[in-house]
């Protein structure tokens, strides 16, 4: 397991628990405040990649043009080259269409056959010539079924139907609009504290010690090499109390006992895919300690006109 300190002697630290391209799941020792800010910022400040602009040149499929434009305003981009991109109202006039500020990809298709065509991400073309996994492009998705890379369905095309347009890729944040939002989900609970009275435990047979371990449907309950019931990971607890439901039927009603483990959450993370959830985790922890030095430099220099 991976753990991070804040800062040296901080009470606030970070420990992963289960991590992937996709999810990322750890435990924060801290106050609920900055809990709830990390997961807000992660919702709403750190700065993806989105199609933004579209200019519609040609559009005769099913789809309306501000239907088409909302579509592809929604396609999640991989973002990891963002951070070299300025936000369009940073930009001078003189920059504001140059590769500083945006990504251009261009949707040209048109149906020559009877069977329908289907549109998906996999025909946006960028017109800067990126390459390589790193560019900004559109995430790549897999189809469940034989795994091969299928894109992000748009539109379908009837015959002699056509589609063209240029679309205009922006930085942006959660705050201004959902598109620029790169999770899909981002929550934290109490992480449970749960204690075994020992003395009772002696009392239960192997069957019953079993039924409760197994009445756990998050299977936090295991048993050691003397078939003793212990904790074995506490982490996954809901707080559903079918463990106790199961005591209270075999007359223990305080062989377990539940309660929140103060000031120490679990949080969970799911990437939309413009970054890798760790990368959102990180980014969103240096966000928030901007804004932290922000508003320490703010207050430092009240305090100094105060005392002129």
């Amino acid at each position: 397991m991976y753990k991070y300190n804040f800062e040296q002697n901080s009470q606030h630290r970070i420990e992963i628990l289960e991590l992937s391209d996709e999810k990322c799941k750890f435990s924060f020792e801290g106050d609920l405040s900055i809990a709830n800010a990390i997961r807000r910022v992660m919702i709403a400040e750190v700065p993806v990649m989105a199609i933004h602009f579209v200019d519609i040149i040609e559009n005769t499929s099913p789809l309306s043009d501000e239907f088409l434009a909302q579509r592809l305003g929604l396609i999640p981009l991989v973002s990891y080259a963002a951070d070299s991109k300025m936000y369009d109202w940073e930009a001078d006039a003189d920059s504001i269409d140059d590769q500083k500020t945006k990504v251009v990809f261009t949707l040209r298709q048109k149906n020559l056959n009877d069977a329908p065509l289907e549109i998906t991400s996999q025909h946006l073309e960028p017109e800067f010539g990126q390459v390589g996994e790193m560019a900004i492009r559109p995430v790549r998705m897999f189809s469940p079924i034989n795994g091969k890379e299928v894109g992000i369905p748009i539109t379908r095309l009837g015959k002699n139907q056509s589609v063209h347009v240029r679309c205009h890729a922006l930085k942006g944040f959660g705050k201004m609009h959902a598109k620029w939002t790169p999770i899909n989900i981002a929550t934290f609970r109490h992480e449970a504290e749960l204690n075994i009275d020992h003395a009772q435990a002696q009392q239960l047979s192997l069957f019953e010690k079993q039924s409760i371990r197994d009445s756990c449907p998050m299977n936090v309950f295991a048993m050691d090499a003397n078939e003793d019931l212990i904790v074995n990971a506490i982490e996954k607890c809901v707080f559903c109390e079918e463990c106790i439901r199961c005591a209270e039927s075999m007359k223990k009603p305080r062989l377990i006992k539940m309660q929140h483990k103060k000031n120490k959450y679990i949080f969970t993370v799911e990437s939309a895919g413009q970054l890798k959830a760790a990368d959102i985790v990180q980014k969103a922890l240096i966000v928030l300690r901007k804004k932290v030095d922000e508003i320490s430099q703010d207050l430092s220099f009240a305090q100094q006109q105060q005392q002129i």
